[in-house]
């Protein structure tokens, strides 16, 4: 998309401030214009915000790229990556979490009852003390969700190879020690 950055870049400061949740009449006040020019440009504050956050995500991966400019190998670029979307969760926050939503909601849409599904496993693993992570277990579900779907079943057959590497990062010890004695192929024929 095309901006003009004399007019976007108002309402996208207005917005780092205050967030999402503000009416067009106060949007249009705050950036000295009128709530008919912001219809006028953006035909809706649903388009407005995903002209918004566009811009933001350009805006950042630029931030990006002169960030990893001097990186001397790939594993610098992805902590300098993984720096910047650090910095965009502690300084940029409501950009952040509406694009974290808005790709969870469209995801969850699709996939709410896998999601419920793999969310109650994950807590059973919890329970039974064979997984371990330190974060939400529906955030972790859509992970392994997504993983699922575009990692493993790129195939008719899952691909059982990647699974050892999937799920390495949360087992706790009991949990590599119970993986161990399954035998995977014979699940998955």
């Amino acid at each position: 998309m095309k901006y003009n950055h004399a007019k976007i870049e108002p309402v996208f400061e207005y917005y780092l401030t205050f967030g999402f949740d503000r009416s067009m009449q106060e949007i249009a006040k705050a950036v000295h214009t009128t709530k008919k020019t912001l219809f006028n440009r953006y035909l809706s504050k649903e388009n407005l915000e995903l002209y918004l956050l566009d811009y933001w995500q350009i805006k950042s991966a630029k931030r990006m790229e002169q960030r990893m400019e001097f990186a001397n190998n790939a594993v610098e670029k992805l902590l300098m990556f993984l720096f910047e979307l650090q910095y965009c969760r502690n300084h940029e926050t409501y950009f952040f979490q509406k694009a974290k939503e808005l790709f969870l909601r469209k995801f969850y849409k699709q996939n709410s009852l896998f999601i419920k599904q793999l969310e109650d496993i994950l807590n059973m693993g919890i329970r039974e003390e064979l997984f371990q992570y330190d974060c939400d277990p529906k955030l972790f579900a859509y992970f392994l969700q997504f993983n699922v779907l575009f990692l493993l079943l790129k195939d008719a057959i899952i691909n059982t190879d990647y699974l050892p590497f999937l799920l390495a990062p949360i087992l706790s010890t009991t949990g590599k020690n119970v993986f161990k004695d399954i035998d995977i192929e014979q699940i998955f024929k």
